[in-house]
C-alpha cells in the first residue's frame, strides 16, 4: 500500500494501542492521519502528557475529540475522503463494562455501527477493527491450557466480550452483504510502555503488577492458574498497520497473540524477580483464592491465521518486551496512580 497517498481515520488514536498505530502510519509516511479520541479512556492529561505528546506534534496528524456514539459528529468527520480506517476507540476494560453495561453499548455497540455504517457510505476501502480474545471466554483444559484458533465457538463471559463479538459479527455482514472491506482482530494480553491501568481493573497484570513492585507493595494475584498470551505494543501495532496492507483477509477475524501461554502466578514471579535483579527491590508474591467476575481461564493463540494472512510473526519475546516496559515505568514512576 503507498501510505504517502492515503488519508487514515483511527478512532481511539490517543489511546495506548491507538498511539502506537499511528506512530507506524508515521513511519510509513502516511499522507494524512486523522484521529477521534473522546479522551475518556483516561484523566486529559495522561492522554495529552503520554499518549499524544509527541503525536500533537506531526505535521500531518489532527486531532479531533469527540464521541464516536454522536453519528453528527462522526459524520462531519467523514465529510471529507478516507481511504483506511482503524477503529480502535472502545470502553476498553472488561471489569469496567461488567460494572457499566450501557456504557459499553453506547460506545461498542452503537459507535461500532456508525464506523462502519459511514466507512461504507464513503466507500472507505479497508476497515480495520480492534476486538478481543476475551470473545473465547473458557474453553475446557485437557493437558495444559487450550489454544485458541479463530473457528473456535465464542463464549463472551463479559458485556465488553459481547459488545465485541457482536463487533466481528457486524463487521463480517458488511463485507458478506455490502462489500466494505473488514478485518477484526483478536488482541490477546497487550502489555508494553505507556501502558496505564484503570481504577477496579484485573486487566493489564505487567503495568499493574510493575507498578506495585515500584511503589514496594507486594503482588497480589487472584487465583494465579489463569493463563494469558502476553503481546508486546510493538508488535500488535505493527501488526494491525499489516492487516490494513494485505489482501486476502477481509472479513475475516485473526488472532493477535504469540502462540505462547503464561500463567498469571508465573508472570508474577517473574516481574518480582526482574524487580529484585535490577533494582534491588524485594517483594512478595500474594495468592489469594479468588478469579474476578468475567476473568475467563484463558488460554493462548493459535497464530496461524496471522502468519498466513498477515505474513506477520510477532519479533518481542516474553522477557525481553518486560525488560523494555520496566525501563519506561522507573522512568515514568510520577505517572503510577494513587490506588496502585
Amino acid at each position: 500500500m503507498n501510505w504517502n497517498r492515503k488519508t487514515v481515520l483511527v478512532t481511539g488514536g490517543c489511546g495506548h494501542i491507538g498511539s502506537f498505530v499511528v506512530r507506524k502510519l508515521k513511519e510509513r509516511k502516511a499522507n494524512r492521519i486523522i484521529i477521534i479520541d473522546n479522551f475518556s479512556a483516561y484523566p486529559t492529561d495522561i492522554h495529552e502528557k503520554v499518549y499524544c505528546e509527541d503525536i500533537r506534534r506531526f505535521e500531518n496528524v489532527e486531532i479531533i475529540r469527540g464521541d464516536i456514539s454522536d453519528k453528527q459528529f462522526v459524520n462531519r468527520v467523514f465529510n471529507e475522503e478516507i481511504d483506511v480506517v482503524f477503529h480502535l476507540a472502545a470502553y476498553a476494560d472488561v471489569a469496567a463494562t461488567i460494572y457499566n453495561p450501557e456504557e459499553d453499548f453506547r460506545t461498542n455497540v452503537i459507535g461500532t455501527y456508525n464506523m462502519l455504517k459511514l466507512s461504507l457510505d464513503r466507500n472507505v476501502s479497508k476497515f480495520v477493527f480492534a476486538s478481543s480474545a476475551a470473545i473465547y471466554g473458557d474453553k475446557p483444559w485437557s493437558n495444559g491450557p487450550p489454544k485458541f484458533s479463530e473457528d473456535l465457538k465464542p463464549e463472551p463471559q463479559s458485556t465488553y466480550a459481547n459488545s465485541k463479538l457482536w463487533g466481528e459479527n457486524e463487521a463480517k455482514l458488511f463485507h458478506q452483504l455490502y462489500g466494505l472491506n473488514t478485518v477484526s482482530l483478536r488482541y490477546f494480553s497487550v502489555y508494553g510502555p505507556l501502558q496505564i491501568p484503570k481504577p477496579k481493573s484485573h486487566s493489564w497484570a505487567v503495568a499493574i503488577f510493575m507498578m506495585k513492585a515500584l511503589k514496594n507493595r507486594n503482588l497480589t494475584v487472584y487465583g494465579g492458574q489463569q493463563v494469558r498470551d502476553f503481546i508486546y505494543i510493538e508488535d500488535v501495532a505493527e501488526a494491525t498497520v499489516k492487516a490494513a496492507e494485505v489482501n486476502g483477509g477481509e472479513g475475516e477475524a485473526i488472532n493477535i497473540g504469540t502462540g505462547r501461554s503464561t500463567k498469571i502466578i508465573e508472570l508474577a514471579h517473574i516481574i518480582s524477580d526482574l524487580i529484585r535483579e535490577t533494582i534491588g527491590i524485594k517483594v512478595e508474591v500474594e495468592i489469594l483464592n479468588y478469579r474476578p467476575k468475567g476473568d475467563p481461564l484463558g488460554g493462548y493463540a493459535d497464530t496461524t491465521k496471522m502468519k498466513t494472512l498477515l505474513d506477520y510473526t510477532p519479533r518481542i519475546a516474553l522477557e525481553e518486551g518486560l525488560e523494555k516496559a520496566l525501563k519506561w515505568y522507573i522512568k515514568h514512576k510520577h505517572l503510577i496512580p494513587s490506588w496502585i
